[in-house]
């Protein structure tokens, strides 16, 4: 558990400065931001920013936490990083879509 931290890191940076095209592997896929480029693009540098924050979260507890409750508290942060950012940019990602469509 505690690499995934750097993990988070390592694969956020490359969304956050936009540099992953929209594809079917990698970021964050889902019908609004497959559907629309821009949306794609805005979403995955979104999403980038929050999982480096979540990584940073978690390097910083790895760091300070004592080694009896580690893991218990790296997992709870982990599982509610990844709902809370999905959750957050599913939403987002929509509305983008919707305030685009409706404007082209």
């Amino acid at each position: 558990m505690e690499a995934l931290g750097p993990v988070l890191i390592l694969v956020s940076i490359p969304l956050m400065l936009r540099w992953v095209p929209q594809n079917r592997i990698y970021g964050f896929r889902i019908a609004a931001t497959l559907r629309n480029r821009s949306v794609w693009y805005d979403t995955n540098a979104r999403a980038g920013w929050h999982f480096f924050l979540a990584g940073m979260l978690m390097v910083l507890l790895e760091l300070t936490l004592p080694t009896a409750v580690r893991n218990p508290v790296l997992s709870t942060v982990a599982i509610a990083s990844l709902v809370a950012v999905t959750v957050v940019n599913w939403r987002a990602a929509n509305r983008l879509e919707r305030e685009r469509t409706a404007t082209s």
